[in-house]
């Protein structure tokens, strides 16, 4: 499921509910370095992975994950920092044309302009034959943020709303 969510990153790149009782509480999460806080279901895994933003372009993209439900359900926060040149034109273009790249052979189920204390962002959900996913971008200077749950129709995701809400860029 990891390479699934680094080739949604890598698309993402390019161009409500409640807890039942058998899921593990929020936890609060911090990365100094990400400049964000959010509350993951549990703690979460790291990792870096390097990507190729075309047109010579390079960045490095954080991820951090927790998996649930037998890697049926997964929450994450990834985020990479554009090379100065990279990112040209609006957020709202730049959002939506991530958003695109995403969204490719998928379909889309909602799709809405959002921000975040001055941040623009979306948010959208879409689906394909075995998942679901649900994401918020936010555009920060030249940091691209990026919050997924994805989750297959046998295990929906009962944490979303909670995970998203409580993302805070510090």
């Amino acid at each position: 499921m990891r390479k699934l969510w680094i080739q949604i990153a890598v698309a993402l790149l390019f161009v409500a509910g409640v807890a039942s009782a058998d899921e593990p509480p929020m936890q609060s999460f911090t990365s100094i370095e990400g400049r964000f806080t959010i509350q993951f279901p549990g703690t979460p895994k790291q990792d870096t992975e390097p990507i190729s933003l075309g047109e010579g372009g390079s960045s490095t993209l954080y991820q951090f994950w927790v998996e649930l439900e037998d890697n049926n359900i997964s929450y994450m926060v990834m985020y990479n920092d554009y090379p100065t040149d990279y990112a040209n034109g609006s957020p709202e273009d730049v959002l939506a044309a991530t958003r695109d790249g995403a969204t490719k052979d998928k379909t889309v189920t909602g799709d809405v302009e959002i921000s975040l204390n001055g941040a623009p962002g979306r948010a959208f959900t879409c689906k394909d034959k075995d998942w679901n996913y649900v994401v918020h971008q936010f555009l920060k200077g030249k940091r691209l943020y990026q919050l997924i749950v994805v989750s297959n129709a046998d295990h929906p995701a009962t944490l979303t709303e909670q995970f998203m809400n409580s993302f805070r860029i510090n």
